[in-house]
């Protein structure tokens, strides 16, 4: 008498089915939804980066050119020119405080083969804030000094005549036109000294 071996696989009863049905669909949202949060860092830099290509867009700048002449009997005797640039941003706002400085120091004698020197020349800072309409606003501070002629040499003491002018400026100015700031009268001698300002903005 052969026997034999009966394999049987017991089939899952009705309520592990659906069980099993509704578990599918969870188990695929919660991997949609972890894909999801895994992609947030990627969504957050390339946001970022936009941001970043917009802060770089080009805006414009504006050639600043400084004049000071030195007047005396309503004659010019002596100008002097000095250029800087400014970057404004696009949205209108007051620019940082740009410096220019040159200067020299000129020697002067004191006696017998002795020498000392004095510092000259022109420092200049400036603001720009676009006002549309073909005009900017500036601040501008000046600073402006010179030595005297041989005449006005202190024979005691051998020390040329320094000059030295400032001033302190804010106005709204037009665009591509020489405007006069600032005059003002040397109060040791006869010389007037007349700051002057041209801005001329670059497109970029």
């Amino acid at each position: 008498m052969r026997n034999k071996i009966i394999t049987t696989v017991a089939r899952a009863s009705r309520p592990c089915r659906i069980m099993a049905r509704m578990a599918m669909p969870r188990a695929i949202a919660l991997a949609l939804l972890m894909t999801c949060f895994a992609s947030l860092p990627w969504a957050a830099a390339q946001e970022s980066a936009k941001q970043s290509e917009a802060q770089l867009t080009p805006a414009d700048s504006y050639k600043m050119e400084f004049t000071v002449n030195e007047m005396e009997s309503g004659k010019k005797i002596n100008s002097r020119s000095y250029l800087m640039l400014i970057r404004a941003e696009a949205l209108p706002k007051w620019t940082d405080m740009k410096q220019l400085r040159m200067g020299s120091k000129v020697p002067y004698d004191t006696g017998p083969n002795m020498y000392q020197f004095e510092d000259v020349g022109m420092n200049i800072d400036c603001r720009l804030l676009p006002m549309g309409s073909g005009k900017v606003a500036i601040g501008t501070n000046w600073e402006y000094s010179s030595i005297g002629s041989d005449q006005e040499v202190n024979h005691d003491t051998h020390r040329p005549a320094i000059r030295h002018v400032s001033s302190h400026v804010e106005a709204v100015v037009p665009l591509d036109k020489p405007t006069v700031i600032a005059e003002m009268d040397d109060v040791a001698s006869t010389h007037r000294y007349v700051f002057e300002v041209k801005v001329t903005k670059i497109t970029p």
